[in-house]
């Protein structure tokens, strides 16, 4: 039988069933995803500095002989150095504690190697250098491409697999994006590009393969999202609401003004809701610019006009908390209900039996409003919070069995320029909230060195002896092999330093939903006074008595996410603050401006500005395969690009003009996407 590239990945010469299970770790199941698994960097040996011309601090690549090589006492353990030479200047190879390397060198030995440059026991030092053998001391060097690996299985092995695999592969590879696009945007043949990313001969090639890449991922999420929007505008939606009444008389009562930004989202909204087409569209604003009303007037509208309505959240405390407020608020205008993964059976069955019946107006919950047992009477509109923990088809399921495709309003307070929102939301409409309600003071951001913290957790003390409450956040779950401070063990630290005497509560990624969703419950209700954690606070999560957030190692943060962070605190009546301790100098003063700028979409726009647009497409789930954007290098030139580019294509295919390849490009993409009501109505 021929090779495909939907074979098992064991059966890829040199995997075999124990590499198969790690590479599942990663994601990687098929021949395909093999192949698709990218290097995220490369390290290149091509460009070598002399040694004569090293100074301490760089980055570099040398090559040379071994001179001599042998082991010293360190403060760090037993050394092993290997001295090289190229005529120029003397370095030294250095490894802690692995004794073996003795036998990978002698005298005469030709190598390059790659590292940071420090100054050491009186000469240049590389500690734990990427290196290899170079032939002769004149010869070019490679440029090594290095992947995301596991425990068991190095960067280095995986090349060595995707190298065979290549070999295999590469004559049934079916390209998608047709020569003439490609050709017309300076792009390579896809099986050039796979080549040239897996075995590059230099680093231009290289980010010419990863842009070739990036730009077919992009065009594919903009057909495919387009076609999405297209198809979900034809299908039966509700009858244009014509009622508002009610949704009115819940504004005016309100205790407070609505902001120029509300209103103009509600206003779109209603536009939608009278349209007679299905809404779908993407509710965009900063923390605390008053989303959650936008959403209730149009739930509102929605039961005054004989529908259901729906809003879905991430976190079970996130919609225990949109339950209170929605009760609060609307009162006796709407009958609130409830549903999560921990109800109890018999208020489930109570629950399920009230929607079914129409007793239910509105029903909040988690991802338990996605099961197969809960039934509707007529739902109209849905509301999801946090878009990027939702995907499309998760979004469609809550339509299931239904004729009528109901109105789609997604809520998101992580803000993305404009010029992302339009690709990432390409299924959707964009309303944009860039105000903030009256007296509502910004959070004061201080940026600090590793010399600062004591400062930060003076202060942090001070408040929780007012009995306020606090997060303190770090980048890493466990200790690692970087000095990046890990949530574990700054908990330990403080318990035994800072904040001993106080409770403290730990949540990060590697915890079960239910411990999370436990020690998420005992901060909210102010059993844990500090909560340590890594970035999973990042959205969803409302204490107003929480009045500090310390941010460890800051630095490692991107701009926007670290704004996020900051948006956890100051959401009560009393003055908050967020400490921002950086580990590095260069660090301190990227983050800085932080202390300046409080709007989260000019946050995001210089974040955008720094580190590009891939980060950007981490944040959200399109029902697509994981494309791994952004390690792909992607920038805004090739985002605009495959934009107009999928516009044109598919104008040219409802046009009934596009050429064959076009159009066959189109059907795959669809298909690829698969049918977008597919969890929506009966058909």
């Amino acid at each position: 039988m021929s090779p495909s590239l939907d074979d098992s990945v064991r059966y890829v010469k040199g995997v075999g069933p124990r590499r198969a299970e790690l590479l599942n770790e990663l994601g990687v199941c098929t021949a395909r995803d093999l192949l698709d698994h990218f290097p995220f960097r490369i390290d290149d040996f091509s460009r070598v500095l002399p040694m004569g011309l090293i100074i301490p601090g760089s980055e570099v690549t040398v090559q040379g002989k071994v001179v001599s090589a042998g082991f010293v006492h360190s403060t760090r353990g037993k050394a092993f150095r290997v001295c090289i030479s190229d005529g120029t200047g003397v370095l030294y190879l250095v490894w802690y504690n692995m004794p073996y390397m003795y036998r990978s060198f002698r005298p005469g030995l030709s190598v390059a190697a790659s590292g940071k440059v420090e100054w050491r026991r009186g000469s240049f030092e590389i500690a734990h250098p990427i290196w290899r053998e170079s032939g002769t001391p004149s010869e070019k060097g490679p440029v090594i491409p290095v992947y995301h690996a596991t425990q068991g299985l190095t960067s280095q092995s995986l090349h060595s697999i995707i190298k065979e695999a290549l070999k295999v592969y590469v004559p049934y590879i079916r390209p998608l994006i047709p020569k003439s696009v490609l050709d017309k945007h300076g792009l390579l043949s896809e099986v050039q590009a796979y080549k040239a990313i897996h075995n590059p001969d230099s680093p231009d090639i290289w980010e010419k393969a990863r842009r070739t890449f990036a730009f077919r991922e992009i065009l594919s999420l903009q057909i495919g999202l387009l076609s999405m929007k297209a198809e979900v505008e034809k299908a039966p939606s509700p009858q244009a609401f014509t009622r508002f009444d009610k949704a009115q008389a819940f504004l005016r009562d309100l205790p407070f003004r609505l902001t120029p930004a509300q209103q103009r989202a509600i206003q779109d909204i209603g536009r939608d809701l009278t349209s007679g087409r299905t809404m779908n569209r993407l509710l965009q604003g900063d923390v605390g610019s008053g989303k959650t009303v936008v959403a209730m007037w149009g739930l509102l509208s929605a039961v005054e006009n004989g529908w259901q309505g729906a809003l879905m959240a991430p976190t079970e405390v996130l919609a225990t908390q949109h339950y209170k407020t929605f009760s609060e608020l609307l009162g006796s205008r709407a009958r609130i209900g409830f549903l999560s993964g921990s109800t109890r059976k018999s208020d489930r069955e109570s629950t399920l039996e009230r929607l079914e019946s129409g007793e239910i107006d509105i029903l909040i919950g988690t991802h338990a409003l996605l099961s197969p047992e809960v039934k509707w009477r007529n739902l109209g509109l849905v509301v999801t919070d946090e878009q990027h923990r939702f995907g499309v088809k998760e979004r469609l399921k809550l339509t299931s069995g239904h004729e009528i495709l109901p109105h789609m309003l997604v809520v998101s307070a992580t803000p993305i320029p404009r010029s992302l929102a339009l690709t990432l939301y390409g299924d959707l409409d964009v309303s944009i909230m860039d105000s903030m309600p009256e007296g509502r003071s910004p959070v004061a951001t201080r940026c600090v060195g590793r010399s600062g913290r004591d400062l930060a957790y003076r202060a942090l003390k001070e408040e929780l002896s007012k009995g306020r409450q606090a997060f303190v956040v770090c980048p890493l779950i466990t200790e690692g092999k970087t000095d990046r401070r890990a949530a574990s063990i700054v908990k330990e630290e403080l318990e035994k330093g800072h904040l001993k005497g106080s409770i403290l509560g730990l949540i990060h990624g590697s915890l079960s939903k239910n411990e999370i969703n436990e020690t998420m419950s005992r901060f909210v209700a102010g059993e844990i006074q500090v909560l340590v954690a890594t970035t999973v606070v990042e959205v969803g999560i409302d204490v107003p008595n929480a009045t500090v957030m310390v941010v460890e190692d800051a630095d490692s943060f991107g701009l926007a996410t670290l704004h996020q962070l900051r948006g956890r605190v100051g959401r009560g009546k009393h003055p908050s603050v967020c400490f921002l301790i950086a580990s590095t100098d260069s660090g301190l003063r990227r983050l800085k401006a932080l202390e300046k700028i409080s709007d989260g979409f000019e946050v995001a726009e210089m974040d955008l500005r720094e580190r590009g647009p891939g980060q950007f497409f981490g944040t959200a789930q399109h029902g697509v395969p994981d494309t791994k954007l952004a390690e792909l290098g992607v920038s805004l030139d090739v985002v605009a690009r495959a934009r107009e580019e999928a516009k044109e294509m598919l104008s040219l295919v409802e046009s009934g003009f596009a050429p064959p390849e076009i159009r066959e490009t189109v059907e795959r993409i669809r298909r690829r996407f698969g049918d977008p009501l597919e969890y929506g109505r009966s058909r």
